[in-house]
This record gives C-alpha cells, sequence and structure tokens, in this order.
C-alpha cells in the first residue's frame, strides 16, 4: 500500500468539483463561519453483473437564527449502472453551513448509498474497483464565539444475505473542528486491497481543510454458492454556531449500524430500500 501526503496526483471521476466546491464561494470573506463536509466514491471494474441494484439519499437541514443569518444545505446523488457494458456505480454527498452575525446555528446531513445483488457460482472470484475521497472544511472568524465543524464517513458492506453475515468491510472516517484536533479513522478487512492513500492537510489561521483520497481493489473467493450484497454509504455532517444555541443531536442520518440492519432482513432488495427510506 503506498501512501502519500498530498493531492496533486488525484484523478477521480468527481475529484475536481468536489476538492474546488466546498471551498471556492464560501471563503472567509463571504462569511464568518463555514463549515462542510463531502464524500464521493467510484466502483467500476466488476467481476460479475448484478442480479438487481439500487440507491438512496437522503437530506436533512435546520437552522437557527435570531441576529445573524445563516445557510444549512444538503445534497446526495447516487446511480448504479448495470446495463451497459462497463458496470458503474458510484455518489456523492455534501453538506455545507455558512453563517454570518451573532446567536445562530446551523445543521446539514446528507447521505447516498449504492446496493448491489450478485448471485455468485461456487468457487467464483468476486472483485471490483475503487477510489473514494473525503472532504472536511472548517472556517471561522471568532474562534472564541463561533464553532464549526465537519465529519464524514465512507463505508462499504459485503454481506452473506442468505446467513445475513458481514463478510467484509471498509470504513474510512474523519472530523475536523475548529475547536479542537482533527480525527480520522481507516480500517479495512483482507478483501480489501488498498493501493493508494493520498492525505493532505491544510491549516492556516482559523481554516482547516482535509481531503483523504484512497483507491484499491476488493477480491474475494467464494468456495460455496454465495448471494452476495455489495452496500456503499457516505455520511456528512457539517455543524456550525454563533455565541452557542443548541444544535440538534446529529443522528437524523449518521447511522451506519441501524442502516446495516435494516439491510440484511430479508431479500428483496426494493424492500430494503423503502425500509431505509421509511426509517430514515
Amino acid at each position: 500500500m503506498k501512501i502519500n501526503h498530498g493531492i496533486g496526483s488525484i484523478a477521480f471521476l468527481f475529484a475536481t468539483p468536489l476538492v474546488t466546491g466546498l471551498s471556492v464561494g464560501i471563503a472567509p470573506s463571504s462569511a464568518a463561519i463555514i463549515a462542510g463536509s463531502a464524500a464521493e466514491v467510484a466502483i467500476y471494474n466488476f467481476s460479475d453483473r448484478p442480479t438487481e441494484t439500487g440507491t438512496s439519499t437522503n437530506t436533512y437541514a435546520q437552522t437557527i437564527a435570531n441576529k445573524g443569518a445563516v445557510i444549512s444545505a444538503a445534497n446526495a446523488n447516487a446511480f448504479f449502472l448495470s446495463n451497459c457494458q462497463q458496470l458503474l456505480a458510484a455518489n456523492l454527498s455534501e453538506s455545507t453551513v455558512q453563517g454570518d452575525g451573532s446567536k445562530y446555528s446551523g445543521l446539514a446531513e446528507s447521505q447516498a448509498a449504492i446496493i448491489g445483488d450478485f448471485s455468485l457460482d461456487t468457487k467464483t472470484t468476486f472483485s471490483f474497483t475503487f477510489q473514494t475521497v473525503l472532504h472536511l472544511f472548517t472556517s471561522v472568524d471568532h474562534p472564541q464565539s463561533e464553532r464549526a465543524s465537519a465529519r464524514g464517513n465512507i463505508s462499504f458492506l459485503l454481506i452473506d444475505t442468505v446467513s445475513n453475515i458481514l463478510l467484509d468491510s471498509f470504513q474510512l472516517g474523519g472530523g475536523l473542528y475548529s475547536f479542537k484536533h482533527p480525527d480520522l479513522s481507516f480500517s479495512y478487512s483482507n478483501s480489501f486491497k488498498p493501493t493508494t492513500i493520498n492525505f493532505d492537510f491544510l491549516a492556516e489561521g482559523n481554516t482547516k481543510e482535509s481531503v483523504v483520497y484512497t483507491s484499491g481493489e476488493y477480491s474475494r473467493t467464494f468456495d460455496s454458492a454465495t448471494n452476495l450484497r455489495l452496500v456503499e454509504v457516505n455520511n456528512n455532517i457539517a455543524e456550525a454556531e454563533a455565541e452557542p444555541e443548541a444544535v440538534p443531536e446529529a443522528s437524523t442520518i449518521l447511522g451506519s449500524a441501524i442502516f446495516l440492519g435494516f439491510l440484511v432482513k430479508g431479500k428483496k432488495l426494493q424492500n430494503k430500500l423503502s425500509e431505509i427510506k421509511s426509517k430514515v
């Protein structure tokens, strides 16, 4: 596995609009406080064609403004192209909060999910290639009275839908805060083989920005016939407040454990998507 510090070599389906999107147009000069979190994933080079596919997106935004002004925005998009020669699945989720003045708070949450079911024969090696980007951004003018935070995670889950057993997983998560040190977590099972990790972090004055890019391959040989479900989920949360007001608990969307519970019960993909949307 190769680890690089710096993102100049990123070549990714969505990388350019994402990496610039959080920073351009919401620079510190245009608002007193800013928080942004975005995630993008592309999956391709599938060894097998799915029997069923699906996507799910959810967004939530809330603002409370007394003397100030605040804008919360959440966007999510996902698709799984399975009816063409080259299979492609991709998603993008982005949450931003910006404001000015005093006594306000904002919260934005976004989630984008990709789901594919595969019926694998005995001794089949199932594989795919993946690329991911996680981008976090915070900026405040007055750290004594303003707070901004940006959190996000990217998760891959491979589930045996007959036994409801989680076979493999990949987890990338991070948090950026105006009021404390950042955090980053990264873990994966043996069937995931990351080949590149690019990490870039910038801290200048009261502005912080981080971008994590990964690419690699998933590959696993199944000794017996297997009904396999691939689930990929992005979750992003941005929060900001000035002269602290109560910000709603960020539990509306960011709940991968609950999300997984909905996915592994039952076998019909469309029913699962309906359950997911009704629970969020």
